[in-house]
C-alpha cells in the first residue's frame, strides 16, 4: 500500500488552515476538505493514497487543527457536514473602527430591514471568531450605537433605562418595568415581567420600541398572566429593574395568527406591497384585478396598524383575531365621527 511522502510541518500548517478556510465557507464533506487542501498544496498534498487511508489523514488533520490550533471541527447531521464546533483560539481580530461598523450595522439593520436575517447571520459568525475581550467590545459598541440611534426618538427616554436595558439584553436576563399604556382607562402603569428579545426603531412612528416574553403584569386589579410575547414602547417604560434570572438558551416560540385580507383592484393591479409584521403566504388574482392575500402576523396590533393604511381599499376577512381586531378599530373611529 502506498504510503506517500512524509509531509513538512509548513505543509501540515497549510493543509490545517485550509480546512479551517474551508469549514468557514460552509458544512462540506470530507471529500470536500481535501478538495480544498489540494487547491492550495497541489494535488499531491496527502499523498498518492485514496480511500479509508485518505480520509484517516483528513482526521489526522482536524485531530492537529483541535489539539494544537485549539478548533474544534467535527461532523453535524443536523448541518449536513463538517462545521466549527468550538474555538479556543480566535480566529479573527478587526481594528476598531471595523468593530464600529458592525456594530452600526446589527443595529441599524433591525427586523423592519431587508436583509436583516443575512446581516445578522454574518455579525454573528464574526462575533464568534473574535476573543471574548473583543467580543465584549463589540457588545459595548453595539449598546453605545443604540443609544445614539434611540436620539431619534420623539421621546426622552432616560439613560439610565437604556442602560439597564442594554445590560439586560446583552446579557440575557429577565427584567421588569412599570409601563403606562394609553389603553389603561385609570392612567396606572402596570408592572411587568418580561423576557427582554430585541429593540427596534419604527420609522413610520418615530419610536423606539422593545419586543419580549411577558410572563405577566401586576396593577390595580391583581395579577394578569401573558405568557405571549408583547410590544412596549420604550418612552412608556420606567422603573426598569434587572433581575438575577438568566433567560433560557431559546426563548419560546411566537404564536402566529392567520391574516386574510383583500385589497381593492386600484392597489392590486400596481403590486401588492410587502409588509414588517406580515409574512405573506400567498396572493390570489381575482378576475377583476383586486387580491386575495393570505398570511399570517406574530402581532394582530402591528398587522392592523400596516393594513388601516389603505383605508377603504382593504378589508380584513381573517383571521378570527385579526377581524376582531380590525372591526374593534373600525367601530372605535366610526363612534367618534359620528359624535360630531
Amino acid at each position: 500500500m502506498a504510503r506517500g511522502s512524509r509531509s513538512s510541518d509548513w505543509q501540515v500548517m497549510r493543509r490545517c488552515l485550509a480546512i479551517i478556510c474551508r469549514v468557514q465557507r460552509g458544512p462540506c464533506d470530507w471529500r470536500a476538505l481535501v478538495e480544498a487542501v489540494c487547491a492550495v498544496e497541489g494535488p499531491e498534498a496527502y499523498g498518492e493514497v485514496t480511500g479509508a487511508l485518505l480520509q484517516r489523514r483528513v482526521q489526522n488533520d482536524l485531530r492537529r487543527i483541535r489539539e494544537h490550533l485549539l478548533i474544534e471541527i467535527g461532523f453535524s447531521h443536523q448541518a449536513g457536514g463538517y462545521v466549527i464546533r468550538g474555538i479556543w483560539l480566535p480566529l479573527l481580530d478587526l481594528p476598531d473602527d471595523d468593530l464600529l461598523t458592525l456594530a452600526w450595522l446589527e443595529r441599524v439593520f433591525d427586523l423592519q430591514s431587508p436583509q436583516h436575517d443575512e446581516v445578522q447571520g454574518l455579525i454573528d459568525r464574526l462575533r464568534s471568531y473574535l476573543d471574548p475581550q473583543r467580543r465584549g467590545m463589540l457588545d459595548r459598541q453595539s449598546r453605545s450605537v443604540q443609544l445614539e440611534l434611540i436620539r431619534r426618538d420623539d421621546e426622552e427616554i432616560c439613560p439610565t433605562l437604556l442602560e439597564r436595558l442594554g445590560h439586560a439584553l446583552t446579557h440575557r436576563q429577565r427584567i421588569e418595568f412599570d409601563y403606562l399604556s394609553p389603553t389603561y382607562a385609570d392612567g396606572v402603569p402596570r408592572r411587568h415581567r418580561v423576557d427582554p428579545q430585541h429593540c427596534w426603531f419604527d420609522t413610520a412612528y418615530g419610536h423606539f420600541y422593545l419586543q419580549g416574553w411577558c410572563h405577566y403584569s401586576e396593577g390595580p386589579s391583581g395579577r394578569e398572566d401573558c405568557a405571549d410575547y408583547r410590544t412596549f414602547r420604550l418612552g412608556r417604560i420606567s422603573n426598569l429593574a434587572i433581575l438575577p434570572d438568566k433567560l433560557p438558551p431559546t426563548l419560546p416560540p411566537a404564536r402566529r395568527y392567520a391574516v386574510i385580507y383583500e385589497l381593492a383592484a386600484e392597489i392590486a393591479r400596481g403590486g401588492v406591497s410587502r409588509h414588517a409584521h406580515i409574512d405573506i403566504h400567498s396572493i390570489e388574482r381575482q378576475p377583476d384585478d383586486s387580491a386575495l392575500v393570505h398570511g399570517t402576523t406574530e402581532s394582530v396590533f402591528w398587522a392592523t396598524q400596516e393594513l388601516i393604511h389603505y383605508r377603504h381599499r382593504c378589508r380584513v376577512l381573517g383571521g378570527a383575531e385579526l377581524l376582531h381586531e380590525m372591526r374593534r378599530t373600525v367601530r372605535k373611529m366610526s363612534e367618534l365621527y359620528e359624535s360630531e
